[in-house]
C-alpha cells in the first residue's frame, strides 16, 4: 500500500519545499492510475501541487522522484536544521556549487534541501531578485563532510 493510498480532502500536509499545506482535491480510487497525480494540495495563497500516491510532486523529474509531502502528523521537525545563513554567498560561488551539486537553498517551508530537490523556478526567482542569502554551500554530501 502506497503512503498516500488513504488520502482524504482537507487533510494537513507538510511539504519539505512550501511547508504547511491543505489537501484540495483527492481523485476517487477507482479513477486511479498508478504513476499518474491522484491529489493536490495548496500551501500558502498561490501554491498548488500536485502528487502522485507515492508523494512525488508533479514538478519532480520523473528518473529523480523523490517524496517531498508528508502527513503532518508523521513528521519530526526536531532534526531538521532552519537556521539561517551565517555567511552570504556570492552570485559566482552559487552558481559553482550549484554545478559541482554542493548547493543548498532554503526552501518556503524554512527547511534546506539541495537544489536539484527544489522546483528549479524557485532557485531562478531568488537568483533574479537577488536573494542570494537563500543559498549555501552544503554541509555534508554523503558520508563525506565537506569543510
Amino acid at each position: 500500500m502506497s503512503y498516500f493510498s488513504k488520502v482524504k480532502l482537507e487533510q494537513e500536509v507538510f511539504s519539505l519545499v512550501y511547508g504547511h499545506g491543505e489537501v484540495i482535491f483527492v481523485l476517487p480510487k477507482e479513477q486511479r492510475i498508478d504513476g499518474f497525480y491522484v491529489f493536490a494540495a495548496k500551501f500558502s495563497k498561490k501554491n498548488i501541487i500536485h502528487y502522485t500516491v507515492e508523494g512525488f510532486p508533479n514538478w519532480s523529474p520523473s528518473n529523480g522522484a523523490c517524496q517531498t509531502v508528508f502527513y503532518q502528523k508523521d513528521l519530526d521537525m526536531n532534526d531538521i536544521d532552519i537556521l539561517p545563513v551565517s555567511k552570504e554567498l556570492s552570485e559566482k560561488q552559487i552558481l559553482k556549487y550549484a554545478e559541482k551539486d554542493i548547493l543548498e537553498m532554503r526552501c518556503p517551508s524554512g527547511i534546506w534541501r539541495n537544489v536539484n530537490e527544489c522546483p528549479q523556478n524557485l532557485m531562478k526567482k531568488a537568483l533574479k531578485k537577488d536573494k542570494l542569502y537563500l543559498f549555501r554551500k552544503e554541509k555534508y554530501k554523503g558520508l563525506d563532510r565537506r569543510q
